[in-house]
């Protein structure tokens, strides 16, 4: 019986063991934030924070109003209140004003604010239409599985059942040992769980040989045997063609097929507009950070701010988190370069 190998190539290796997923842009940048809060981007030196402010020139205490446009980048004008509301967050609470900054920190600031949405453009006049619906879809099925509970005795019963079905066929001894091959089962089960919602309401029909070479229909649209003569040399490794598989396995062909275009549909329809932005922002950056050259001196500044940061437990070594180090800073290199490009009007 043929086995869904090509979905299960999708959802698990493709999506659940990939690293682009929304939240690390989201993640990366907020670090990248965190860390400018304490050099360039937020500079205290001038404030008494445990009391009233004292700026060390008296004119800028002068405070506009939250509404008053305050900055400008491109054809994008920026109200107070945003930059407000970021800046506060930015120090850690610690500044609320943007009208208490020198004007290079201003800058820094409005820079710090717009940079993911200068990524997202960048990223969407680059990546092609249908990618980014490729990105959309993967994201979503990660997010499906990750919402999906498979329980280990469901997992086990399966087993079970698998083991019956290969005693009848005097198999057993065909089936791996119930330790070896559980992971591969929630795999399946995970599998089959995601099909079965994308196709809840998906219509699909087998048809009988016939001199149209029509090979069966998804929601009345035909699909023809020389579409789904490729999916099945594939699977079989060439040793079977679709006239020679059973109704069962001509219908699991078919969900395939469906799978593949539906699952778009629904990742645009069920993923939030800032997940799909987030998503699409991200593969972008990766691509983007893999050509970056990091010298050993970098990874090693680096990974001192990495030891200091810890307070409790034991400290990975160098060659532990070396690569993990080195996407990091070619990370925040490439942040870098995008924020000198990024122009800044004050107002």
């Amino acid at each position: 019986m043929i086995k869904q190998k090509i979905l299960v190539t999708l959802l698990f290796s493709g999506v659940l063991l990939s690293s682009l997923q929304a939240d690390g842009l989201k993640n990366s940048l907020n670090s990248l934030l965190h860390k400018k809060s304490q050099t360039q981007l937020v500079d205290l030196s001038g404030l008494d924070i445990n009391a009233k402010p004292k700026p060390l020139h008296p004119q800028t205490l002068k405070s506009r109003p939250s509404s008053a446009i305050v900055a400008s980048v491109g054809q994008k004008s920026i109200k107070k209140a945003v930059l407000d509301k970021f800046l506060l967050k930015a120090s850690k609470g610690k500044i609320k004003d943007f009208d208490l900054l020198p004007q290079k920190q201003k800058k820094m600031l409005v820079k710090q604010y717009y940079l993911p949405e200068y990524i997202l453009s960048q990223a969407m006049s680059q990546i092609p239409k249908e990618k980014r619906y490729e990105i959309y879809k993967a994201v979503w099925m990660r997010k499906k599985a990750s919402s999906i509970k498979i329980k280990d005795d469901d997992i086990k019963a399966a087993y079970e059942q698998m083991l019956s079905q290969a005693n009848l066929s005097h198999q057993a001894n065909m089936i791996p040992p119930y330790e070896n091959i559980k992971d591969r089962i929630r795999m399946q089960m995970l599998d089959d769980n995601i099909t079965a919602y994308i196709l809840k309401d998906v219509k699909i029909e087998v048809s009988q040989p016939n001199p149209m070479q029509i090979a069966g229909n998804i929601n009345d649209e035909f699909v023809t045997v020389s579409e789904v003569e490729p999916i099945v040399t594939q699977i079989s490794k060439g040793k079977t063609t679709w006239n020679r598989l059973n109704p069962l396995d001509k219908k699991r062909i078919l969900e395939m097929i469906a799978t593949q275009k539906f699952a778009k549909k629904v990742a645009l329809k069920e993923l939030s507009l800032d997940e799909k932005h987030n998503a699409v922002s991200n593969v972008w950056l990766q691509e983007k950070i893999k050509d970056i050259q990091v010298s050993d001196k970098e990874l090693k500044k680096a990974y001192k701010r990495v030891k200091r940061g810890y307070k409790k437990g034991k400290v990975p070594s160098f060659d532990e988190i070396k690569p993990t180090l080195k996407i990091e800073v070619a990370r925040d290199k490439y942040m870098q370069k995008l924020i000198k490009q990024i122009k800044v009007k004050l107002k």
